[in-house]
């Protein structure tokens, strides 16, 4: 009975540290953008303030969700230092406490936030993040139906597949302008270039117009109007040419999977699939890394040098993670592979450590 109070105590204890951290985090977020957002407008009135301030609050969220493993790092850090300081590590030592039944309810509490924080915080930070996209930040930023530039689509079709090139792209509108195709058929052979002033996205076909179609070894041929057959919508991409960070966890997989049967690129979706999968063990791993410089604190006192390590660490996890996680959404290295793969280094070479350390 004593095991699960004090297996509860310092579950609660983690809980509220790294929450701790992550709320204060989100404030400064939130400060520094509405700031910014007040820049950008040039306008120091009332409205242009409270607007900033209400699309402040729909745009943080997503940004914050990006911290939640140095909330764990600092917050675990922070948490072990108080233990350290109260000299309840040194008690449940001399209890006969192992390292690891102390850490099992922290590595407990950082699973649970990070699992929470996949499936019910990235939902609504995605959610505010496609408000703020579509209807907020035109009031401030720019127009939400401004063009596009120098637009790239490849799709499939029933004669095979096509890479469209457009000059510019209206998405909300379905209209494209200076449009190139490069048809090839369902072997991969090339048949000709399509090139276009202007198209529109019809249900299962491109209808181009003042059509100039080049063929290897035949002269070129004048057209009105060409029709090019698709599977894409109109809703396909719009989501394709926006960030994945704007879909909700439950919408990602099957998304992805209906992007990639259009014959548009998914890896990013697979992507961020499988990174907010991985999220509960890269914050249990950042907690591992700083029990390995935190759990001695008891015996030797705290070390600002130790702390510095710790962070630093911290920081080379998380930028070789986000770099091989940016490898997987440009589809050079499998996606499942680039978004565990570190994680669950970090996460051993810390398990690794502290036997080192506490079992010798």
């Amino acid at each position: 009975m004593q095991m699960t109070i004090l297996s509860r105590y310092l579950f609660l204890k983690f809980v509220k540290s790294i929450v701790a951290v992550f709320a204060v985090a989100t404030f400064l977020i939130y400060v520094l953008d509405m700031i910014e957002l007040t820049r950008i407008s040039n306008d120091a009135s009332a409205n242009a303030i409270l607007s900033a301030a209400g699309l402040a609050v729909l745009r943080t969220p997503v940004v914050a969700e990006q911290i939640l493993p140095f909330a764990a790092l600092f917050g675990a850090l922070a948490a072990f230092l108080s233990l350290g300081r109260s000299r309840e590590l040194v008690i449940a030592r001399a209890a006969g406490m192992s390292v690891w039944r102390f850490l099992l309810p922290a590595v407990l509490a950082a699973l649970m936030l990070g699992i929470g924080a996949t499936l019910v915080f990235n939902p609504i930070s995605a959610k505010l993040k496609t408000i703020a996209d579509k209807e907020s930040l035109h009031t401030i930023v720019q127009s939400a139906n401004e063009p596009m530039h120098n637009v790239w689509i490849r799709q499939k079709s029933v004669d095979g597949e096509a890479i469209l090139r457009a000059g510019t792209a209206n998405t909300s509108a379905a209209e494209f302008q200076h449009i190139t195709a490069f048809e090839f058929d369902k072997q991969g052979n090339f048949i000709h270039r399509v090139e276009a002033n202007s198209a529109q996205l019809r249900d299962s076909f491109w209808l181009m117009h003042t059509v100039k179609i080049l063929s290897p070894g035949i002269p070129p041929e004048i057209h009105d109007t060409y029709e090019l057959p698709t599977y894409l919508t109109s809703a396909q991409i719009q989501q394709s040419l926006s960030e994945p960070e704007t879909i909700s966890f439950y919408e990602l997989l099957s998304w992805a999977k209906a992007t990639e049967a259009a014959g548009l690129d998914s890896a990013r979706y697979f992507q961020q699939y499988y990174s907010l999968l991985a999220r509960p063990l890269l914050m249990a791993a950042m907690l591992l890394l700083a029990a390995t410089v935190s759990l001695r604190f008891s015996r030797t006192g705290a070390q600002f040098i130790s702390i510095l390590s710790a962070i630093g660490a911290g920081f080379a996890l998380f930028v070789s993670n986000k770099v091989l996680a940016d490898l997987g959404a440009a589809g050079m290295l499998p996606t499942l592979l680039t978004s565990f793969l570190f994680p669950s280094i970090a996460g051993l070479l810390c398990t690794l450590v502290l036997l080192y350390q506490e079992d010798g």
